[in-house]
């Protein structure tokens, strides 16, 4: 059954060039969503993902006054609200390098007659990326599957803290939104730093390889302890995070990041293709690069 706005079914994902964590540059546009209430798109049924989104917004959401948890069948039965904000997941792909999933928030906009909400595996695939004010490339798997949704608590922190360093004029295109990672990832020495062993590519095979590496506080952990971490949003803790893009052994990507599991500030940032099976998590020289970072 199709509903009004809504194909349960995607025909095509949109096709741009992408990146794994940014968003709109225009402060104008980040003040002008702040008064707005957020709309939390849920999955259709009950999912991991829907309770730990829901928990994350009811305790770390300040950007905007109010919000609102809808379903993706109930979003398909309204319109778009121009004077709301969104919060969902949508499905994007670049035709030379990746595809994946992406938790997005996006500004509201009037649509076209007939336009449509295209959408597969609770996933938009249709909305623009001239909507968006920010966005994290995440996997769903890890979060549905492996038990890793309160890796959402930081997310959605992220979220925040890039559109309050748009907003102050920090972050002004890719380059200074870089740049600002970049400056904040000496300080990952300064605390604890928990790497999940499913996050090590198989080139550091346990703590020891690591430590030849890296000097500073840090633990091998299941990804149960970096979920446990994020959800009690210690500040001296760093935690891992990696996420391998949908694709085959020619154009698969990680991306590797750490985020401060207090504040979720994004600490760190670098992504390698992961090709035939190689590089499919951090590798010795993300620790040289942490190590060496002033």
């Amino acid at each position: 059954m199709r509903l009004p706005f809504l194909s349960l079914v995607a025909a095509t994902l949109i096709t741009a060039p992408l990146a794994a964590q940014y968003g709109t540059f225009d402060p104008a546009a980040v003040k002008g969503a702040k008064g707005s209430t957020l709309i939390v798109v849920l999955d259709a049924g009950d999912s991991p993902y829907n309770r730990a989104i829901t928990d994350a917004v009811k305790s770390h959401w300040k950007f905007s006054p109010a919000y609102e948890f809808v379903t993706v069948a109930e979003l398909g039965a309204q319109p778009i609200d121009p004077a709301k904000t969104y919060l969902l997941k949508t499905r994007r792909t670049d035709p030379v390098k990746f595809e994946g999933t992406f938790l997005t928030l996006v500004k509201g906009w009037k649509q076209k007659k007939g336009e449509a909400l295209e959408q597969t595996g609770n996933a938009f695939t249709s909305i623009g990326t001239d909507h968006d004010l920010a966005y994290l490339l995440i996997d769903t798997k890890a979060i549905d599957e492996q038990n890793m949704a309160a890796l959402l608590n930081l997310y959605v922190k992220h979220i925040q803290d890039y559109l309050k360093q748009v907003e102050a004029g920090k972050i002004t295109d890719k380059t200074t939104a870089d740049r600002l990672y970049d400056g904040r990832t000496r300080l990952i020495r300064e605390g604890e730093l928990l790497i999940a062993k499913e996050h090590l590519d198989t080139s550091l095979p346990d703590e020891g390889a690591i430590k030849a590496e890296y000097t500073a506080p840090m633990r091998v952990v299941p990804m149960s302890a970096v979920a446990d971490a994020a959800k009690s949003g210690s500040s001296g803790t760093l935690v891992s995070d990696a996420v391998i893009t949908i694709g085959d052994h020619k154009n698969k990507h990680c991306f590797k990041r750490v985020f401060n599991a207090g504040t979720g500030e994004l600490m760190y940032l670098r992504d390698d293709a992961a090709i035939f099976g190689k590089k499919e998590g951090f590798i010795a020289e993300d620790l040289k690069a942490i190590t060496r970072a002033r």
